[in-house]
Parts: structure tokens; sequence; C-alpha cells
């Protein structure tokens, strides 16, 4: 019996796609829940309140400056185009093009909420700075106790992937396994020496 790889790396192509619409990650502050995203709403800007914040969306500082996440909008256009492409091409294209797309889509996604967590960081990090008076203005804080600070709120501010990513990262691992198997079948096959007639 024939097993077609590509037919399964497409599936787990589009399983990757649909991991975009469960929960992608959370943000929590001492342990407290205060945002969470789909996917999807990373890639259009719209986190939502959570924990003691819930139902206050578009009130809080936190998601009234959201803007649309490009490197997970990146990700999902170099998954849904290597899905494209394996659709469009021949069997070992379609697989080289699904493995590629499968670990930039991989890599991309991993480094957008790498990228999300130290920004997080940062901006919180400035806010304190500001909000504290900027540095020696402060009466009851030197500038060095203000930076130390906002260094321990900064760094009580945690950013978690759930479900959503780790369904999208399983469906490319899925994609990359069987395109790679493949691309190996189409070798051994083109490798195989053809038995001469007798």
């Amino acid at each position: 019996m024939f097993i077609d790889f590509n037919q399964i790396a497409r599936i787990g192509k589009i399983v990757a796609l649909l991991g975009f619409f469960l929960p992608w990650i959370t943000v929590s502050c001492s342990n407290t829940e205060i945002l969470k995203a789909t996917g999807w709403q990373l890639m259009i800007g719209d986190p939502q309140p959570a924990g003691p914040l819930e139902g206050m969306s578009g009130q809080t500082d936190i998601d009234k400056d959201s803007e649309p996440a490009v490197i997970i909008i990146v990700a999902f256009a170099v998954i849904a185009l290597g899905l494209a492409i394996s659709l469009l091409t021949r069997a070992k294209t379609a697989a080289i093009a699904m493995l590629a797309t499968s670990v930039l889509g991989i890599g991309i996604s991993y480094y957008g909420v790498s990228n999300m967590r130290t920004e997080l960081r940062r901006e919180i990090s400035e806010q304190q700075q500001h909000q504290g008076g900027g540095g020696s203005d402060n009466p009851f804080f030197s500038a060095d106790q203000q930076r130390e600070l906002s260094q321990a709120v900064s760094s009580s501010i945690t950013v978690e992937e759930k479900e959503g990513y780790v369904v999208t990262h399983s469906g490319l691992l899925l994609a990359a396994i069987f395109a790679l198997l493949t691309i190996f079948r189409r070798r051994t096959a083109a490798a195989e020496p053809v038995a001469p007639a007798s």
C-alpha cells in the first residue's frame, strides 16, 4: 500500500494554520493573567484583557496601543504560501516547498513570540521610569533605585505560549517530517538500479 506522505504533510500545514485561531499567548504579571490572544488576534492587533482586567477592552494601556504583530503575519503567510505551492506543484517540488516553509514558519513564529516578550518588558521598564519621574526628580527614590524597581516589575512579566502556538508548531513539525520522507523516498527510488532485461 502506497502512502502519500505529501498529503499528510499538507494536513500538517492545515492544522498549523488552524492553530492561529486558538489561544496563542497569555501575558501574566506576578502569576496574574492580564492579557490573552489567539494568533489571529495578534495578527490584527486585538489582544484581549484577561483576569482582573477582563471586560475592560480598549480601556487599558496594554491593549489600547496594540498594533498588528507583523512577524506573526509573516509566519502565517509563509505557512499558507507553502501549502499553496504544494497544491500547485509536483511531488518533489511540493515536498521541498513544504519542508522549507515549515522550518521557516517554526523559526519566524518562535522569533515573533520571543521578540514580543522582549518588547513588552522593555516598554514596561520604560513606562516605570517615566512614571517614576524619569530619574533624579523623584524625592523618594534615587535614579538607581528607580532603575532597579523598573527591572523588578519588567522581570515579573511573563509571556506564556498556549495550545494554539503548540498546535501550530506540531502541525509544522508533522509537515516537515513527512515532506522530508517524500524527498528521501524520491531520492531512494531514483538511486535504485534498474534490473537488466533477460
